[in-house]
């Protein structure tokens, strides 16, 4: 086996999400398999329609700031999707010169996409050309939207039975289904001392650490709920707050924290070692993303959700609420009251972390990898 070498394309959308975190967790699993694997990751956006990418994530970004309930409409909505659908197909067309291109240089031994849109690129290229490529489709999120179909699709992994459920009521056979869970960075698995990452934040170790994140982009109700916190007196826990690629957030949360002269708050921007900070911290504070949330159970780390993205961060709330790892903050003003009370009952808080653990799925990046020393076209037509 050690003779052997396998070369990966690994496709999503956009540098700072939960379809770059997946593809990077892939990346780090595939470095640990039993064979040589070349990975490539491409954004498909930026290498297929740059210009297209920015106008979609600016669009994007718009909707979730100011109209979310329009994004929660056409979220998964059938009628919305008849009406683009020529418009899907005529960039697909237009884009398919460049997948070929691009599986021409590359020769990939399998496709994983991380995300729908290049899912579909690759689908509609096997389609045309009758390619034999596997192609391996990555749900990030517990809600397989309908964007994801497409019969040259080889296998799916997705995050739970719920998701495996609703992906056969919409058509797709059981045995294109594997209940992986959402690529998790291996690295996730390995614990880490507490006192070691805060004291260089000036934190300390032995005082309760709330970490607040709102995704690669430092959406949701951060400051919100930044604010809400500080509101509390008689705060006995510290807080970490990961901005990410949010700078504005994080300048005026800067100034902010000056005004309140507060020495127990620290606010970073875009970081690589969220592992670490979660091993340092007692809970999450956080929208429902779903590579948020997936890394967070690794780590058993309890959550308090606020405010997630209509649509996808919905069904992902539900789930971890259902299964008891997190706890919905609808009333942002009693954030810290609904903090107070789980610092208040050690033994809520841990069943909270057990729960976290009993769902955790550790090696879903591991898992998905060995997919590719699989006969995947066997593994569908044969079982």
């Amino acid at each position: 086996m050690s003779g052997m070498k396998k070369k990966v394309l690994v496709l999503y959308i956009s540098r700072y999400s939960g379809h770059y975190r997946a593809a990077e967790a892939l990346e780090a699993a595939f470095a640990k398999m039993p064979v040589k694997v070349d990975v490539t990751k491409i954004n498909a956006l930026t290498y297929t329609n740059p210009i297209l990418e920015k106008v979609i994530n600016r669009t994007y970004i718009e909707l979730i700031k100011k109209r979310p309930e329009i994004w929660e409409h056409i979220y998964d909505n059938p009628d919305f999707m008849k009406k683009t659908k020529k418009a899907r197909e005529t960039l697909h067309r237009f884009n398919m010169s460049k997948v070929g291109k691009l599986m021409e240089k590359y020769s990939p031994d399998a496709v994983y996409c991380t995300q729908a849109f290049p899912c579909g690129m690759v689908s509609d290229y096997k389609k045309t050309f009758s390619a034999k490529v596997p192609l391996v489709g990555v749900l990030t999120d517990h809600a397989p939207h309908s964007y994801w179909l497409h019969d040259e699709v080889d296998i799916y992994v997705v995050p739970s039975h719920e998701t495996a459920v609703r992906l056969m009521e919409k058509g797709v056979p059981e045995n294109k289904i594997r209940i992986y869970g959402i690529p998790v960075d291996p690295g996730f698995s390995v614990r880490q001392d507490k006192e070691k990452i805060l004291a260089p934040l000036g934190l300390e170790s032995d005082r309760p650490t709330v970490l607040l994140m709102g995704g690669s982009q430092g959406f949701g109700a951060i400051e919100e709920a930044v604010r809400s916190l500080m509101s509390d007196r008689l705060r006995r826990y510290q807080l970490v707050v990961v901005t990410g690629s949010n700078r504005k957030l994080m300048n005026r949360l800067k100034k902010y924290m000056k005004r309140e002269s507060s020495g127990s708050v620290v606010v970073l921007p875009y970081i690589t070692n969220v592992d670490s900070l979660m091993d340092a911290s007692d809970v999450i504070v956080t929208k429902a993303g779903g590579l948020t949330i997936s890394e967070a159970l690794v780590k058993a780390l309890p959550m308090l959700i606020v405010k997630p993205i209509p649509g996808h961060e919905r069904m992902n709330t539900d789930y971890m609420v259902s299964k008891g790892a997190a706890l919905e903050v609808k009333d942002m003003s009693s954030l810290h009251k609904k903090l107070n009370g789980l610092f208040d009952d050690a033994e809520k808080l841990k069943k909270m972390s057990d729960n976290a653990a009993d769902i955790a799925l550790p090696e879903s990046a591991l898992n998905t990898a060995l997919l590719l020393l699989e006969d995947l076209g066997c593994s569908i037509t044969c079982t």
